[in-house]
């Protein structure tokens, strides 16, 4: 009986630790956006943390590079803590880009899984026995909805947007290269990037 609760209780971490990977939950582009598809990002993470906004910005460049797309994170030319929007103008500007990709949090629920842990085998007696010694496994944990949206700095309108959800980590690195390789390909099927 003790064998299968740890089974069980291996299972229930496997399949909470499937839902890590990031899900897109809703989606929007504008049809008419007569494109082409960019071929130049600045990436702009939104994040009172200059370090979290750093290891974002770089971390989805590199995913963007990585899938032939040139890059440049915004932190390079703004600096943590300021409106930036001058800095940004200045920044698509000379770096040639024909997009910017924006991400930021929109919000993080705390959820709770209750996962009954009782009784299993062994007949009646056995179950209704246990079932009185059976606990629940307790497991809360924290959902991070974002929202990444794509501007055409030409004419300064938003083209395409998306909000996803992941289970919260403390690994952003992870965390962000999750999220650019669930995006990049659908920017690219959408014919939103090259």
């Amino acid at each position: 009986m003790k064998r299968l609760r740890v089974l069980f209780a291996m299972a229930a971490s496997l399949v909470l630790g499937a839902c890590a990977s990031v899900s897109v939950t809703n989606q929007w582009r504008d049809t008419s956006w007569p494109g082409p598809p960019a071929s130049n990002v600045v990436v702009v993470g939104i994040s009172r943390s200059d370090t979290i906004r750093r290891v974002f910005e770089d971390t989805f460049s590199q995913q963007l590079l990585a899938a032939g797309v040139q890059a440049v994170p915004s932190y390079t030319q703004i600096p943590a803590g300021t409106d930036g929007t001058v800095s940004l103008r200045d920044l698509v500007k000379r770096s040639g880009a024909t997009a910017v990709l924006v991400t930021r949090v929109q919000r993080v629920e705390q959820k709770v899984s209750v996962t009954p842990s009782g009784p299993m085998y062994g007949g009646f007696y056995g179950w209704y026995g246990g079932a009185w010694a059976g606990t629940p496994d307790v497991t809360q944990y924290d959902v991070v909805t974002l929202e990444t949206s794509v501007w055409d700095p030409r004419t300064e309108k938003l083209v395409w947007t998306v909000t996803t959800e992941a289970v919260g980590t403390k690994n952003i690195p992870k965390a962000t290269t999750q999220l650019a390789q669930t995006l990049i390909p659908k920017l690219k099927t959408d014919g939103i990037l090259r």
